[in-house]
């Protein structure tokens, strides 16, 4: 005690006095211990929260140990002692924890306890809509099952103790009940509602649907009334995803949920090229599972199925028909085939016959004075019936299903098997069907090809010296017709662009590009239009009509210079500073950015108001007269650099909305999460998808930065935006599609907003 200063006994005390502590009068209730019995579990996560409880504060013990967070559980909890130890400073024994005890105090920051207060107040109206909150984690809050007790571990190793200290003042100056909400550290689900098995299957389920990990949490009210919350994100349109809570309130809700999903799971494995489901949200900002735009429930589960498996009835029918008509269908071809084989063997027999006597003298008179009848030999004509008894369909069907009332999945999935075998089955028949043809056409050349050359012969055989003439020639190089193979046309392999992967190369690629053929003058131009768009776009429209020179409104212009000339104001003593600097662009002040994606550099940020030449007493006129020059240098540019890829642009704005000059950005989200902070319901999107090669501009890192030193990462680090003029390119609205997402304005607040997809094809002009 001697050591501690008289500004720090002056902070002890105010503290003390705040949390309403009398060192030397000790609250019973804090001189009260019973063992807790914990036994942590080593397989435990620590870090994952399962249940979050309203705990009222005089049920929790507060235990602390000399260690820190990171130390392991079994050793926080072993050297763990009651608070009452470190409030004893009259055994020698405890003065050391008394001493550490009073440095807890001195490090304590009021502010800090208030703003738990002020967290816990909102927490007692309601339940964070993610049930996870700002600071959960600092409340270590365990319960131990055998002694039914509360208790919290509090590490004086760590810098901030204000949990504590929070509980503290709550269990010294609360006269009624007083609660929190906090998470309570390795405890497992109760079971009440799904048993752990239960919760993990659910969590596999919705993992194999939406692509990620759900948290499951138990959650108990203020009545000590439990429900189960899950929460996670699915996708919505490509890979834009959106949050879901899904709230099961009692024992029936959560049985059919995890019944729903796990016979929609048994489906997609079982049958998976039958049955896909897929997740959105709808409109009321909850999950839901979708097969062929029908929405699959509990309560429409048992009729899906009976559905499902009597149109599987009837497809099965039909396919047995089909695969009876295909197995006439091939006996036929089979039947010709053999005629034709037989046909061109005798035929190859006398060609043959025709080639050996050829060869002597006696052998060509033999075969010259040869009886004419007797070469050739009569085929064989194979018997075959124009009729052949159709398949007894129901017949067939007997022992593949029976009709009941009800079905089951698993009658389910075995018509499925059934049908998809046939199918199966049908198709090998129609590959045998067209290797059988495509082997009758090749034979039916062959007997063709054989007859000519046998006609040739007999055409010969008219006088001995004609036929001795035709015998001495020399032999045919080829009788047989080979297979003539196709070459398929291959089509070209596309580039395909992933914003997600690719967006890291592409900068590379195109900043490289742009410094390569791009002027300084003309970055700077590119700069100017992304920070007055709508005057470029102005005058884009108006040089289209060819009032360039003519007389124009100038309101939009005026507008632009006025809010431009309002933050130079705002930024005059900045700017001062800056211009007064005399090494101008190769300053090396405070004020530039000298790291860009963890790669250092020496560059100068460009400046909106140099670039377009604003200042107080910059006039309409001069302002015009820079945007036109800036227009010209960025339609020339548009010549110069073009899309490497095929990939799909965004914007905010409908149908309407695709005109001109204009930025559009290549990842969506950015674009869709501007639109979700604002007041906006629903909410439009455009989308263009472009070829490789398409006139296009990249914010790459050199339209911000003046790359004097040459020192410049490449990247598109700053920017994912593209500039693009809609007019040099030819485009055709190609699908409308609508989905809803949810969007967590705070804690506590959710929104469900309304978005719809305008997508366009676009073609170079």
């Amino acid at each position: 005690m001697s050591k501690v200063t008289n500004e720090n006994k002056k902070i002890i005390e105010k503290n003390l006095d705040y949390i309403g502590l009398n060192l030397n009068k000790i609250p019973k209730f804090l001189n009260e211990f019973e063992p807790l019995n914990f036994r942590p579990v080593q397989s435990y996560d620590e870090n994952l929260y399962k249940v979050y409880k309203y705990v009222d504060v005089k049920d929790i013990q507060i235990l602390i140990t000399p260690t820190d967070r990171l130390t392991d559980l079994k050793q926080r909890y072993k050297l763990s002692e009651p608070i009452f130890t470190y409030l004893d400073d009259k055994n020698e024994e405890n003065i050391e924890k008394f001493a550490n005890f009073l440095k807890m105090l001195t490090n304590l920051k009021i502010e800090d306890i208030e703003k738990l207060e002020e967290e816990q107040n909102r927490l007692k109206k309601e339940i964070p809509t993610k049930v996870r909150y700002e600071n959960n984690f600092i409340w270590q809050i365990y319960y131990s099952e055998d002694t039914k007790k509360y208790f919290m571990l509090v590490p004086i190793n760590e810098q901030d103790c204000s949990n504590m200290f929070y509980l503290l003042k709550k269990q010294l100056n609360s006269k009624k009940k007083e609660t929190i909400f906090t998470p309570i550290s390795h405890l497992e689900y109760s079971g009440t509602l799904l048993s752990k098995s239960e919760i993990t299957d659910i969590e596999n389920y919705l993992w194999y649907y939406t692509k990620d990990w759900a948290s499951v949490y138990e959650v108990y009210d203020k009545k000590e009334q439990m429900c189960i919350k899950i929460v996670g994100t699915t996708n919505v349109y490509g890979k834009i995803r959106s949050d879901y809570v899904v709230t099961l309130k009692n024992k029936k809700e959560a049985i059919e949920f995890y019944k729903l999903l796990k016979a929609m799971f048994i489906l997609s494995t079982g049958v998976e090229e039958d049955y896909r489901f897929t997740s959105h949200i709808n409109k009321d900002g909850n999950l839901e599972f979708l097969n062929n735009d029908t929405v699959m429930t509990y309560d429409g589960l048992t009729e899906f199925i009976k559905s499902e498996y009597l149109n599987k009835i009837e497809l099965l029918k039909q396919e047995i028909k089909d695969k009876s008509k295909l197995e006439k269908r091939l006996k036929r071809f089979n039947n010709i085939v053999e005629e034709l084989t037989q046909e061109y063997l005798i035929k190859q027999k006398q060609i043959a016959t025709f080639l050996e006597c050829k060869k002597t003298f006696f052998g060509k008179v033999r075969y010259f004075f040869k009886k004419k009848k007797s070469d050739t030999p009569v085929v064989k004509k194979i018997e075959k019936s124009n009729r052949l008894d159709d398949v007894d369909v129901n017949k067939e069907l007997e022992n593949m299903y029976e009709i009941k009332e009800q079905y089951t999945i698993e009658d389910l999935i075995s018509i499925s098997s059934i049908l998809n075998k046939k199918k199966k089955e049908c198709v090998n028949i129609q590959l045998d069907i067209n290797a059988i043809e495509n082997k009758k056409e090749v034979l039916s050349k062959k007997v063709d090809n054989a007859e000519l050359y046998i006609k040739e012969i007999d055409e010969h055989r008219k006088s001995i010296f004609e036929f001795w003439k035709f015998t001495n020639k020399d032999e045919v190089q080829t009788l047989n017709a080979g297979e003539q193979i196709e070459e398929n046309k291959k089509d070209k392999l596309e580039k395909y662009f992933d914003y997600e992967t690719d967006l890291d190369s592409l900068g590379k690629m195109v900043d490289e590009l742009q410094r390569r053929k791009l002027s300084k003058t003309e970055t700077d131009g590119i700069f100017a239009a992304k920070q007055v768009i709508e005057s470029m776009r102005q005058l884009m429209k108006l040089k289209a009509t060819k009032k360039d020179n003519e007389t124009f409104d100038t309101k939009i212009f005026e507008k632009d210079l006025k809010d431009l000339q309002k933050e130079y104001k705002n930024d005059m003593e900045y700017i001062n500073r800056k211009d007064f600097d005399i090494f101008g662009g190769m300053s090396d002040d405070k004020t530039k950015i000298k790291e860009i994606h963890n790669e250092k550099h020496r560059e100068v940020e460009k400046d909106k108001y140099k670039v377009l030449n604003i200042n107080l007493e910059t006039d309409i006129e001069t302002y015009i007269d820079n945007l036109k020059h800036y227009l010209n240098l960025i339609l020339e540019s548009l010549n110069k650099i073009h899309s490497p890829y095929n990939m799909s642009i965004y914007k905010i704005g409908d149908n309407s909305s695709v005109e001109s000059l204009d930025i559009y950005n290549i990842n969506p989200e950015i674009p869709l999460n501007v639109a979700l902070n604002s007041k906006q319901t629903d909410i439009s999107l455009c989308k263009i998808n472009i070829k490789e090669n398409t006139p296009i501009i990249y914010y790459s890192n050199i339209m911000f930065y003046d790359n004097f030193n040459k020192t410049l990462p490449l990247g598109m680090d700053l920017s994912s935006e593209v500039l693009i003029d809609i007019d040099k390119i030819k485009i055709e609205l190609c699908n409308e599609e609508e989905f809803y997402i949810n969007y967590s304005t705070d804690e506590f607040n959710n929104v469900t907003k309304h978005v719809k997809i305008y997508e366009y094809n676009a073609d170079v002009m």
